[in-house]
């Protein structure tokens, strides 16, 4: 009989060593799992070498039951032939003879009864063998079942070796990516300490220039108190008398430093059309009153002539809708504030781009100029108000205003002071030099404001609100000194624009229902109501010339508003 061949109990486990790390318990996890498997696999061993003694088992039995086998051929043989041989005693049939039979008979019955034994030990070697091939096959089963175990162990282990090689090599990019910003913080810091002792020195220089500057003014003011009392007491007479004579449709109050012609509540719309392909989202007029330019959500602003109504520039380049729009005092040059969160700045000589102001972080809603084209005051829903530098070209100043600012606007010609209207329903009035409010006046809406207004004449600052007023504002008092409303006028946007007439004598502001109010400021009540437009009116803006008004809708259209039909 064959022998089955012994098993080899040589497994080579690989248990890779995984050295500690201060980075985490990772390692600590994956070395107790290898353990594990270690003694896991150490358990196999024992079947193995169970498994091998019962083959050697096996093969000793198998050459016994040979040896046995062989023994029984040689006593068949003997057997027959001591059979032959009584066969021919008995043919002979003598004493001897008979005796020799007998002796070979008890030899025979004894050969037998050897060949009996010898085959009831045969039987029990082969069910022992029956009995150990079952044994070897569950063996077999079992290791079967062990070494498949142990493949899918190793693959697991292979998936977390290339587990901790990933990430080793993360840990190493992260450890490299900390050093270069502790670098870069250290290059910051550097720097904030350099800027900071330059900060201290012009503050030092400021407060010296500050304390220079107030000691003027003060010696200013006594000379101005005494010509102002005289002078302002002369305005009331002639205020009064003004009114009392109450002249029908022109005014004679002119603005400070800007001449005016006679203004007038225009009649109709002596021109509508439709100005863009997109909502119509900011007008504005040219302080000489000959242009007047329009901005838009299909990113582009466009540049009419007043007097015909007939296109000249188209400006593009903002990449999201136009939200405000800002003449500058000569002329030559409109900012563009945009949802972009930049303002640009066109030149109209040429129709390109003249500047492009970063640094808001959400949409911009308003963009001023100030008195001569050196600055731009931004304002921005991501609660800041910024000046920028036009002859640099970038943000010199940043004041946190705490809302989402509407508009701003510039209270004196340099930008020193400014009022801006928030979302949070409240104005606000802020100092540039040191970034601080001067005064916050809360509750004189009950809705955000849309937009603000200086007075002609600089005394007053106009708001337009979502509560469906406007209110006039006293910049000696910071007091309401007026409150404009009307049965059907309602506010259609957060970025509807009101406006002065050039006078000062008027204010007109457009309704959701595309219906223009104009109220008349001495008499405190509404004038007149004119309406072309079918959609919410996002601006009405007043020709300094004082004879024309324009307007625009959501819709797209313009209208072009004047005194008398042409």
């Amino acid at each position: 009989m064959a022998t089955l061949p012994a098993l080899s109990t040589g497994f080579n486990g690989s248990s890779n060593s995984v050295g500690t790390s201060n980075h985490g318990n990772w390692q600590h996890d994956l070395l107790v799992k290898l353990l594990v498997r270690d003694r896991r696999e150490k358990a196999f061993t024992d079947f193995v070498e169970s498994y091998n003694s019962l083959v050697q088992k096996l093969g000793k039995f198998a050459d016994q039951t040979g040896a046995l086998e062989s023994t029984a051929r040689s006593l068949r043989e003997e057997n027959a032939n001591l059979s032959k041989e009584v066969e021919t005693l008995r043919d002979q049939g003598s004493p001897l003879n008979q005796k020799r039979t007998a002796e070979l008979e008890q030899q025979i019955y004894e050969l037998k009864e050897e060949r009996a034994n010898l085959y009831k030990t045969q039987g029990q070697n082969a069910q022992r063998l029956v009995d150990l091939n079952d044994v070897l096959r569950k063996s077999e089963d079992t290791t079967k079942k062990n070494n498949e175990e142990i493949q899918q162990l190793t693959e697991a282990n292979t998936g977390l070796l290339k587990k901790v090689e990933s990430h080793t090599n993360s840990l190493r990019e992260k450890d490299g990516t900390i050093q270069i910003l502790q670098d870069e913080l250290a290059t910051l810091q550097l720097e904030l300490v350099k800027t900071e002792e330059r900060m201290k020195d012009l503050e030092k220089e400021n407060s010296q220039l500050l304390q220079r500057w107030l000691k003027k003014m003060n010696d200013e003011v006594e000379k101005m108190n005494e010509a102002n009392l005289f002078i302002e007491s002369g305005v009331v007479i002639v205020e009064k008398e003004h009114i009392m004579s109450e002249p029908a449709t022109i005014s004679t109050i002119r603005p400070r430093g800007k001449s005016v012609g006679p203004v007038t509540i225009p009649v109709a719309a002596f021109k509508k059309f439709t100005a863009h392909d997109g909502e119509i989202q900011a007008i504005n007029c040219s302080t000489d009153g000959n242009l007047f330019a329009t901005g838009s959500s299909d990113k582009t602003i466009k540049v009419f002539d007043a007097k015909t109504g007939n296109l000249k520039q188209t400006l593009s380049g903002s990449l999201q809708s136009v939200m405000h729009l800002s003449f500058n005092n000569t002329n030559d040059m409109i900012a563009g504030a945009s949802n972009d969160n930049s303002t640009r700045i066109w030149d109209l000589r040429t129709a390109r781009i003249w500047h492009t102001l970063t640094g808001h972080i959400g949409k911009v809603y308003s963009a001023r100029f100030n008195g001569d084209s050196t600055r731009l005051i931004t304002g921005s829903h991501d609660r800041t108000i910024k000046v920028f530098d036009l002859n640099k070209g970038y943000c010199i100043k940043t004041i946190f205003c705490f809302s989402s600012c509407n508009d701003v606007v510039l209270l004196d010609e340099s930008g020193s002071t400014l009022a801006s209207g928030h979302l949070d329903n409240n104005l606000r009035f802020w100092d540039v030099r040191s970034g601080k409010d001067i005064k916050e006046l809360t509750g004189i809406h009950l809705g955000q404001i849309t937009s603000v207004a200086v007075s002609p004449d600089g005394s007053k600052v106009m708001t337009n609100s979502r509560d469906n007023t406007i209110k006039l504002v006293d910049l000696r008092t910071y007091e309401v000194v007026q409150t404009l409303h009307a049965d059907g006028y309602k506010n259609g946007t957060n970025w509807s624009r009101a406006c002065y007439s050039p006078d000062g004598r008027y204010v007109a502001a457009g309704s959701i229902d595309g219906t223009i109010y104009y109220w008349n400021l001495f008499k405190s009540r509404l004038e007149k109501t004119l309406k072309e437009h079918s959609a919410p009116i996002c601006g009405v803006a007043w020709s300094p010339q004082g004879g024309q008004v324009f307007s625009a809708d959501k819709d797209r259209t313009v209208c072009i508003w004047a005194s008398g039909l042409r």
